[in-house]
């Protein structure tokens, strides 16, 4: 059943915050680098020991830096990108999604979804690395089935990441 849904700025706001959480490889990676970090800072040569303390601090203010312009950055974004503020129809397909709007109507067949990600508010769906289509949770009062989106997306795509 097709559903109608609106993307407000937070909303936006809160898909972009999704779509820059760290994964669980991403996780891993940094701390597995840290670590490094932490040993040659506690054991390497001074010129070693100097790069990578400031290697540390660097890292730690990118990230936390990250949690200002992220809401910052995507509410710029959201402003300047006027699609966005149109309405949206979603319908759930056997091949796929459908999506359509005053400007735009396509198919995003489930061999073409990269990725996935869901959270208790939006389901992010990934045609590319950085470029997502958002379906609001909330659409499901409209009798728009996310659970068997869900289902489909693990059967044809995989899990969540």
């Amino acid at each position: 059943m097709p559903a109608r849904y609106r993307v407000s700025e937070q909303d936006y706001v809160n898909a972009m915050r999704l779509h820059a959480k760290p994964t669980p490889r991403y996780l891993w990676t940094a701390a597995a680098i840290l670590l490094v970090a932490i040993a040659l800072a506690l054991w390497g040569p001074p010129l070693a020991r100097a790069g990578a303390i400031g290697g540390m601090v660097g890292g730690i203010a990118v990230m936390l830096a990250s949690f200002v312009t992220i809401p910052w950055m995507a509410r710029r974004h959201y402003r300047k990108y006027k699609a966005i503020h149109d309405e949206f129809t979603v319908e759930l397909l056997e091949d796929g999604v459908r999506f359509a709007s005053s400007h735009a109507d396509g198919k995003l067949v489930w061999a073409n979804v990269l990725k996935w990600r869901q959270n208790d508010e939006f389901v992010l769906l990934y045609p590319m690395p950085r470029i997502f289509h958002i379906i609001p949770k909330s659409i499901a009062s409209q009798g728009f089935d996310i659970a068997a989106l869900i289902e489909r997306l693990q059967g044809h795509v995989g899990a969540a990441r």
